[in-house]
This record gives C-alpha cells, structure tokens and sequence, in this order.
C-alpha cells in the first residue's frame, strides 16, 4: 500500500503519488529501456505459436470482454505485487473481489 503523504487525503490505489510514480516510471522505460528489444519480442509473439490466442485476447479487450484465464491470471498477479509490497510488514493483503 502506498504510504500517505504529508496534508493529503488520498491513500491506497489510485493516490497521486503512485500515479506519479507509475507515469514516471513508464516515460522511463520508453525513454532508456529497451524498447525496441520489448516490440522486437511482441512481433515475433505475433508471428508464432501463441499468435491466434494473442489475437483472441486483443478482440476480447477491445470489445470489453476478458477470459476467466485472464481474470485469475490478473488476480494471482495483483495478490502477488500486493505481497510484494507490504513485505516485511506485518499488514495482510487487501483484496476486493471483482475490482480491478
């Protein structure tokens, strides 16, 4: 959970700090990171094996439809990032089944 700030309210997921870090952190990738290593390997995901279900899973999002694979998918890897971030305190994770 993201640490409150000094005079502000917000707290939690979608607080300003983490916004501000999370936009920070993607103008850094796209600026020093690899990049064009990350599209080289997406292309090449495009063009193999997993292609039709890549494909299956862009028509999903685009209509607002996601599989229960990756609804699961999504929730084991937020519970894991939550972990992730109250370590080592003692704080259980807080989970809020159905919300993103």
């Amino acid at each position: 959970m993201a640490k409150k700030s000094a005079g502000s309210a917000l707290q939690g997921e979608g607080d300003y700090v983490s916004g501000r870090k999370f936009q920070e952190a993607e103008h850094k990738f796209a600026a020093e990171g690899p990049v064009e290593k990350a599209a080289r390997e997406a292309a090449d995901a495009l063009d193999g094996p997993e292609a039709k279900d890549l494909e299956d899973a862009r028509r999903a999002a685009a209509e607002g439809r996601i599989s229960r694979k990756a609804q699961i998918e999504h929730r084991e890897r937020t519970l894991d990032e939550g972990l992730d971030e109250t370590y080592p305190a003692s704080d259980p994770v807080s989970i809020s089944p159905g919300a993103n």
